[in-house]
């Protein structure tokens, strides 16, 4: 259970105690906010935060043996890092999520230490850590995180994705819909329930752990409520999942561009016909370690090919943006739901073709510091850059007082300096 020390969200379950099942749950926006924010979770994100036991085909093994092979083989240190810590293009909304499923830290910056480095006029910044800067050191971290937009300047009763106004319904299923009468005397003829009173009412309070175990039970399972509600072990049947990866292939016109590399296998096969190990080139391995991060996000799978496997529900997620939630979902947030987009420079070009997902734009802002300032008090103290007394600049005598951080390239193997 939660303690009282981590934030929860809260969540009122209709229970039928004769068949042991949650036919219902009545919440408020923070609960839905982290439903729908699944979505937005790389795959190989999923991954990790199952404990390499997401059940998920064999991504699990793919995720262990980037961890275990060396960063001699990847094209820059900070490649595997990225691999190892996905970013996700809806990092900034999923960090005000009231219980945040992902731990990654999407705010954490890392520049050149050396304030009289070479290329100090660009302002290049990385996310991941181990990046190389243009003059040949490694970007640090500075203190504080990425600034956001004034909190006082975009309150809001609003939530995260959806709209403040609501109460929801979520069926045992997974389908979210605003709460009202009439659907609730609806899904009491649907489930045959003539007295409504028989209905347990259970307020229960669901923590980051509890949350993560609700995405597992989302992906192999029709009923993860009742599943959680009434401790249910959960399913070890892949086999759809299985079918999804196999499945995995471009939907493709007549146009050249969109063919597939053409990728060399050499097999060893044992006298039973089973398959023991294949020898691959780089473009291979590159697909398959592009499966951590561009079979992502969980619903760019399901705008891609349709629909999630069988056994899972999280595909009900999906269809509520667009169907019996779509009047709940903030207007600046259907298509970051419907459309999720790939972090900056995590597209590769071997498996872009397999999932059609665009790439967000990196981050850009102008901070009102120089950047020796930046790169010394780091976004906790880079304020007293500007401080005065007397029309005299107290702790900073650079005349220029403003920088224009631009996001670089970890997979660079010139230093991290390829910008768009």
């Amino acid at each position: 259970m939660a303690t009282e020390e981590e934030p929860t969200v809260e969540l009122k379950l209709f229970v039928d105690k004769e068949k042991n099942r949650v036919r219902f749950a009545e919440s408020g926006k923070e609960f839905v906010d982290v439903l729908f924010g699944f979505l937005t979770l790389p795959l190989g994100t999923v991954v990790r935060l199952l404990g390499k036991q997401s059940q998920v085909g064999c991504l699990d093994e793919i995720y262990k043996s980037v961890e275990e092979l060396s960063t001699d083989f990847f094209r820059t240190e900070a490649c595997k890092a990225m691999l190892l810590r996905l970013m996700s293009a809806a990092a900034k909304q999923c960090c005000d999520l009231k219980v945040r499923v992902d731990d990654t830290k999407h705010r954490e910056v890392y520049v050149c230490g050396d304030t009289s480095c070479c290329a100090k006029a660009d302002g290049s910044f990385s996310s991941v850590p181990g990046v190389l800067c243009k003059c040949g050191k490694v970007m640090g971290q500075i203190p504080g995180e990425w600034p956001e937009e004034d909190p006082a300047a975009t309150a809001s009763v609003d939530g995260v994705f959806v709209k403040g106004c609501f109460k929801f319904v979520v069926t045992d299923d997974l389908q979210v819909a605003p709460a009202s009468t009439s659907l609730m005397l609806s899904l009491f003829n649907k489930f045959g329930v003539q007295d409504p009173t028989r209905l347990e009412q259970r307020m229960i309070q669901l923590s980051s752990v509890e949350m993560i175990n609700l995405l597992k039970r989302s992906l192999t399972s029709k009923q993860p409520l009742t599943g959680h509600c009434f401790d249910v072990a959960i399913s070890n049947d892949v086999s759809a999942l299985e079918m999804l990866l196999e499945s995995l292939h471009p939907k493709q016109g007549n146009d050249a561009e969109h063919e597939l590399y053409n990728v060399k296998i050499r097999v060893l096969q044992t006298n039973s016909s089973s398959l023991l190990y294949a020898e691959v080139n780089d473009d291979f391995v590159e697909l398959l370690f592009g499966f951590l991060s561009l079979i992502v996000p969980l619903g760019s799978i399901i705008k891609t090919y349709g629909s999630w496997p069988s056994i899972g529900c999280i595909g009900n997620l999906y269809s509520s943006i667009d169907g019996s939630a779509k009047e709940c979902i903030r207007e600046q947030c259907q298509s970051l739901l419907l459309s999720p987009k790939l972090a900056p420079f995590f597209t590769s070009s071997s498996v872009t073709k397999i999932v059609q997902a665009e790439e967000s734009a990196p981050r850009k802002q102008q901070i009102k510091a120089c950047v020796k300032c930046i790169k010394k008090y780091g976004f906790s103290k880079y304020v007293d850059c500007n401080e005065r007394k007397n029309y005299t600049f107290v702790n900073c005598s650079d005349i220029l007082k403003t920088t224009n951080l631009c996001e670089c390239d970890p997979k660079s193997a010139k230093g991290g300096s390829d910008k768009v």
